[in-house]
């Protein structure tokens, strides 16, 4: 999807590891519902989401997660996170399946005074992207379980060895099932909890309980195994 006409956009603060960002996204419900009909996917990623706050946090609070490294964020939306991991020293590519918010990512680098994100449009079910990556980040993106078998084989084909998938879900039913069904093959995963205060104006207006899920990829065992394509 690219919309004819510029999203309306608001220019929100988030205080992340001590730095003051300034990020660019959609707060008019309105807007997202004129799209109800006649697309497959609203443009949810143009909405700061919770969990891009709490993943932004925890990069934040160790820097060597991603300092150096080259990093791939999953479904960048707004793209506080791999805005973040910029800051830290990553070599980041952003992907998105909308053409909007690559480009309101983009917007966010240059207001905050980065450079050097590389974006590329990319179909979760398509995925053709050749490099791997040493970290791979994804804030929410376990909200559709016909699309979880094809993040699994991404994971697969595009975390280099010894690589680390770190993930922020609000505790999705279809998220928690995901998991659970890649431990269950073998996987381990390191998971905390973090409280952000509300930033997603489609939430209650109440903090939010954001779950941060870490994995390390083994040397050998693919993660598909566990979670085969539909």
């Amino acid at each position: 999807m690219h919309t004819d006409a510029a999203p309306p956009l608001s220019l929100v603060p988030v205080m992340i590891g001590g730095r003051l960002w300034r990020i660019w996204c959609v707060e008019d419900q309105d807007y997202l519902l004129s799209f109800s009909h006649g697309l497959d996917h609203l443009p949810y990623g143009l909405l700061l989401w919770e969990s891009s706050v709490a993943l932004s946090q925890r990069l934040a609070e160790e820097p060597s997660l991603v300092e150096g490294k080259r990093v791939l964020e999953l479904g960048a939306g707004t793209g506080l996170p791999g805005l973040v991991a910029r800051s830290l020293g990553a070599h980041v590519w952003q992907t998105d399946q909308m053409e909007d918010a690559l480009d309101v990512a983009a917007l966010n680098e240059r207001e905050n005074a980065l450079a050097g994100i590389r974006r590329f449009r990319a179909d979760w079910r398509d995925w053709v992207e050749p490099r791997s990556f040493d970290v791979i980040l994804g804030a929410d993106i376990l909200y559709d379980t016909a699309l979880n078998g094809s993040i699994a084989s991404i994971f697969d084909r595009s975390l280099a060895p010894r690589g680390r998938v770190v993930l922020a879900d609000p505790g999705r039913p279809q998220a928690l099932e995901f998991l659970g069904k890649l431990e269950s093959g073998g996987a381990r995963f390191a998971m905390s909890v973090r409280s952000v205060e509300p930033t997603c104006v489609l939430g209650s207006g109440a903090t939010v309980d954001v779950a941060i899920v870490e994995y390390l990829a083994p040397d050998q065992v693919p993660i598909r195994s566990a979670h085969p394509h539909p």
